[in-house]
């Protein structure tokens, strides 16, 4: 057997540098950033709502308490979450803006919409991962 040098001399070595394409991070990569990033839409479009003064709409403030709670929570891959999030989007859409929150509201809707859609997009890949694995008799 051939020893192994365990140093090598200055004039005798060379570096080789490789230059590879960076790899494009698929969803499944960063399924925590991407809920995490649903939960701070929420929790802006929360902060927003708060800072509004509706008209005596009780639906509206049942859904801002309901809102409220499921945050504190840190829930947001949930059907509860998503329903609320759908109800405020149509009980906004209803609302009587003046020119002074016409733009609040425009933000709030699209925070909530952010979040829905992750909210979707991660528990959708959750499940198909789910049901790949099944085809692949994993959890049978």
């Amino acid at each position: 057997m051939i020893p192994i040098p365990t140093s090598f001399p200055a004039q005798n070595n060379h570096r080789v540098a490789l230059f590879l394409p960076e790899q494009p991070r698929d969803d499944f990569d960063h399924l925590e950033e991407l809920t995490a990033n649903g939960l701070s839409a929420a929790r802006n479009a929360l902060r927003l709502l708060q800072e509004l003064k509706f008209q005596e709409d009780r639906a509206l403030y049942a859904n801002i308490a309901e809102l409220r709670e499921t945050l504190e929570q840190r829930r947001l891959l949930n059907d509860q979450f998503r329903t609320i999030a759908a109800s405020l989007l149509r009980g906004l859409g209803l609302q009587d803006s003046d020119e002074g929150t016409k733009e609040t509201l425009y933000e709030i809707k699209c925070d909530l919409k952010e979040a829905l859609n992750l909210s979707h997009r991660v528990s959708d890949l959750l499940a198909a991962e789910r049901d790949v694995g099944w085809h692949r008799g994993i959890g049978r």
